[in-house]
């Protein structure tokens, strides 16, 4: 589930296409085929709300013009899966065609490496060793420079500040675990929902774990990264954390 400034993800989705490759029924409305008439009823009120004129999730993503385009695609899949015999139709017109794989020929057997003939080297005559008695000049070396001094020690980078950024829950992420830390931040709901346009009533829901309350899970994740934000908390593990709770996902 998407929402907010990262909150087009559903419209990205690639999900289940119909023939012809576009985004079907299901995914405009960000249920499973497998969702009933109630689920289909919540997650239709919730998108008319999530491409409204002052929603968050479109306010700077979409221009008036697309909204309208978006709530018109949103109205049209609700017609067609809130009536049992149309998405019935509907179901089977999105059966994907089955293609035959192709099997490549088998390559053929790497040829046998030959390796190279034997190169024939000269031998080495042993070294000539002077004459016991004559004197062999020692070399003596000539202007030899000062070794350089070593470079000076570079300090150690310090650690970057605790605390600068966001952090991990540190207890199962559960609606009480937000609202515990986010009261000792001393944050409230309002203040969250000024910042992340998203409805108080939400926030709540989210806190309370209203499951049978909440959008969505492609809504829903986008919700829960803009609340861990309100607070510090690390976005995507606070939301995935929470998403485990929810029992029909």
């Amino acid at each position: 589930m998407v929402s907010g400034g990262e909150g087009m993800e559903a419209r990205s989705r690639s999900g289940t296409k119909g023939m012809d490759g576009r985004r079907n029924y299901y995914d405009v409305l960000g249920i499973e085929r497998t969702a009933t008439l109630p689920q289909v009823e919540r997650a239709y009120r919730f998108c008319l709300e999530m491409y409204g004129d002052n929603a968050l999730a479109t306010y700077s993503l979409l221009q008036p013009g697309e909204q309208q385009e978006a709530r018109e695609h949103v109205r049209e899949a609700y017609e067609v899966l809130r009536d049992p015999a149309r998405r019935r139709a509907y179901d089977l017109s999105l059966a994907q065609p089955v293609f035959r794989r192709e099997i490549p020929p088998p390559s053929p057997a790497p040829l046998a490496a030959v390796p190279p003939p034997p190169v024939a080297f000269p031998a080495l005559e042993p070294p000539v060793s002077p004459p016991a008695n004559v004197n062999v000049p020692v070399p003596v070396p000539m202007n030899v420079p000062d070794p350089l001094p070593a470079p000076p020690a570079v300090p150690p980078t310090p650690p970057p500040p605790t605390g600068s950024g966001p952090v991990a829950l540190g207890e199962p992420v559960s609606g009480a675990a937000l609202r515990r830390f986010r009261e000792g931040k001393g944050v409230s709901l309002d203040e969250i929902a000024h910042k992340s346009k998203i409805s108080v009533r939400f926030l709540r829901y989210i806190e309370d774990e209203r499951f049978d309350m909440l959008p969505a899970a492609v809504y829903l994740r986008g919700f829960l990264h803009e609340n861990a934000r309100g607070v510090g908390l690390e976005p995507k593990g606070t939301a995935e954390g929470y998403l485990q709770r929810v029992p029909s996902l």
